[in-house]
């Protein structure tokens, strides 16, 4: 469903200022043109580090297209956003599947007619060491998350091309380092930073930017589902949670508004000299030992 906001002309008046006294001389009126602002299509934007990176962008006054594998999450994010008088698009779309990320990118032109900013968010998470996790589990993360990606980029980069636009993905510090028991959601992590590299160089000629961001721990649905699977009882749920924390310099967890403000800034055109970046948030965990 979409959302929209009127959008208006408002003239705009050249007021010159006299450089040898305080006095100002009104002109003549220049009517602002531009009222295509800008747009940026959000995947996995129902919850998490999704959903707080289109409320950013919505709030810096981009069009955003919120797309998710939930109907119903993504729509609730839209009209959330429309509420707060932004305009929006709520999408359902699996990125795992070619045709439906097609649907999905030709879905936001029909609606603004550009694509200035790209984030390739959506993902999931399967515990489990090489020995113990299943070839289908394998597959399945990495269909969701490394070809997701791949599909993604490859759907929106021709508009991005248009537009000199943005893409970022979302990538993961167990993509850069590793960490025991997590052999497909690493290596998928560890797909998107190459991808990332790669797509930056391929598309530099072109205008187009192309950086990652990846966090450490950061407490969304999906991370808390994670640890309470492990958990024997709530106390123990709340040990989990406290242990990880240890392990992290700065002594807390990440918020998806830690990484959702990173993602807005490479994003924006304050980041317009930055590709091929991998931006771990993690709190000092890589850096600081």
């Amino acid at each position: 469903m979409t959302y929209r906001k009127a959008t208006r002309f408002r003239p705009r008046w050249t007021i010159p200022r006299c450089e040898t006294c305080t006095r100002r001389f009104l002109l003549r009126p220049r009517i602002n043109m531009d009222v295509s602002p800008k747009t940026a299509l959000v995947t996995g934007a129902a919850s998490g580090i999704g959903r707080a990176t289109a409320v950013i962008l919505a709030e810096s006054g981009y069009r955003v297209l919120c797309s998710d594998i939930s109907a119903e999450g993504a729509e609730k994010v839209a009209t959330g956003l429309y509420t707060q008088g932004s305009d929006a698009m709520a999408v359902t779309a699996d990125v795992s599947d070619p045709n439906a990320v097609e649907a999905m990118v030709q879905k936001m032109i029909d609606w603004t007619g550009r694509l200035d900013v790209v984030i390739a968010n959506a993902g999931i998470m399967e515990e489990g060491g090489l020995l113990d996790v299943s070839l289908e589990k394998w597959n399945r993360v990495m269909r969701i998350n490394a070809t997701g990606a791949f599909l993604t980029a490859k759907a929106t980069l021709p508009h991005l091309i248009e537009t000199k636009g943005a893409l970022v993905f979302t990538a993961s510090t167990v993509g850069l380092s590793g960490m025991k028991g997590v052999a497909a959601y690493s290596a998928s992590k560890g797909a998107i930073v190459a991808l990332t590299r790669q797509l930056a160089a391929d598309f530099a000629g072109d205008g187009v930017r192309v950086n990652a961001v990846a966090p450490g721990a950061v407490r969304t649905p999906l991370s808390e589902s994670q640890f309470r699977a492990r958990a024997r009882n709530e106390a123990h749920f709340e040990e989990l949670l406290e242990a990880v924390i240890q392990r992290y310099p700065l002594s807390r967890w990440g918020t998806t508004e830690d990484i959702a403000r990173t993602i807005a800034f490479l994003a924006s055109e304050q980041s317009g000299w930055i590709t091929g970046q991998i931006i771990p948030i993690d709190g000092g965990l890589l850096e600081i030992r």
